[in-house]
């Protein structure tokens, strides 16, 4: 496995933890993390995972989730404190009875007999386990995919419906493609399935090229796609008949890798555009998945791909097709929902190069 990977943090086992045993208060423990102070618990799974629920509890009642940016500063100040709660691997497996196995804890760091590893990232990193090794089904696609750890997949179905549905009508139009910010790899398998022939892929998080990579390989598509780890068009010389870009949905400043899959920077629609003018012949397409999410959430009062669009007489809108999405009864409570009085409008943008102006 490449040394170049992203994984989860982890601290050598001579870093200075308080051992928190079954019993505990929890209270003196939730101070123990005020402080800053590691702590590492023993025993059993069942134990930590008790504590990790109640103290996400008792941090969302210091700090109430009433709208998007209240939603930010809890999951902020709960990960702050839950950074700390570590949990001790000896030899590939959590030092916790009940803690289930996972192959990658000796993968990821063969070298190390022993670590610490933070509890949330053990929890994601079982999770991630699970979608990898049982697969994830897509609308139509006749396979699944196997998102890899720390990358990026769509758990929302209507822009992908509404992508193949304009694959159908329209795919025999493009000889070659690329796929910007990849992620799992879900719209370039989208277009193997309408026989594009010449597709390229390229991501900036390299687990994303890695996820596809493996993807490609156990489908039997691995000489059909060419993929390049990089921002948006990662160094490609040529042009694009069609470029498709699933872009993140939401403002704001990424502060990992990954966390550029979710949050834009204002000027990434500039350097996108600008880059594209330059890998596109005249006629060639874009085709842009977006969201009003963040106007509906109050957190931008602009709609980003509108905007530029307005001053870029290089680019002309063929066509903006939308679709309702209504949230489902598990987000109803949730910051990261939209109001429920108001629908969620999934976009396909259907753009044109006209050429340099």
């Amino acid at each position: 496995m490449t040394k170049t990977l992203i994984k989860p943090n982890i601290y050598d086992c001579d870093t200075e933890v308080t051992e928190i045993a079954p019993g505990h208060k929890y209270g003196k423990t939730e101070k123990l993390l005020q402080q800053n102070k590691k702590v590492c618990f023993t025993k059993t799974f069942g134990t930590v995972l008790s504590f990790y629920s109640w103290l996400k509890k008792n941090t969302l009642k210091r700090y109430p989730e009433e709208d998007y940016q209240s939603g930010r500063i809890f999951r902020l100040k709960f990960r702050e404190l839950a950074s700390n709660i570590l949990i001790k691997v000896i030899d590939g497996r959590a030092e916790l009875y009940g803690a289930p196995d996972n192959p990658w804890l000796k993968e990821f760091f063969p070298e190390k007999e022993c670590f610490y590893i933070p509890f949330p990232q053990l929890l994601g990193l079982n999770g991630a386990w699970q979608w990898f090794s049982n697969g994830v089904m897509f609308p139509r696609l006749p396979y699944r995919l196997h998102p890899f750890y720390g990358t990026y997949f769509p758990t929302r179905t209507e822009h992908l419906e509404m992508f193949d549905e304009w694959l159908y009508k329209n795919s025999n139009r493009f000889n070659n493609a690329i796929d910007i910010g990849t992620g799992c790899g879900v719209l370039v398998f989208y277009m193997l399935k309408h026989k594009i022939s010449d597709i390229s892929a390229t991501d900036i998080n390299p687990n994303a090229i890695y996820s596809v990579k493996k993807d490609l390989e156990k489908h039997g598509f691995n000489k059909k796609v060419r993929l390049r780890q990089g921002n948006f068009f990662a160094g490609f010389c040529r042009n694009f008949n069609l470029v498709v870009f699933n872009p993140p949905w939401i403002p704001g400043k990424p502060k990992s890798v990954t966390d550029r899959g979710i949050y834009y920077e204002t000027s990434m629609w500039q350097n996108f555009f600008n880059e594209a003018s330059g890998r596109m012949p005249v006629g060639g397409k874009i085709l842009l998945l977006f969201s009003n999410f963040a106007l509906l959430k109050g957190i931008s009062n602009v709609h980003p791909v509108s905007k530029h669009l307005e001053s870029d007489n290089r680019f002309s809108v063929s066509n903006v097709i939308t679709r309702s999405r209504k949230t489902n009864k598990h987000e109803n409570n949730s910051s990261l929902s939209v109001n429920t009085e108001k629908n969620e409008i999934i976009e396909l943008w259907d753009i044109e190069f006209a050429g340099k102006r």
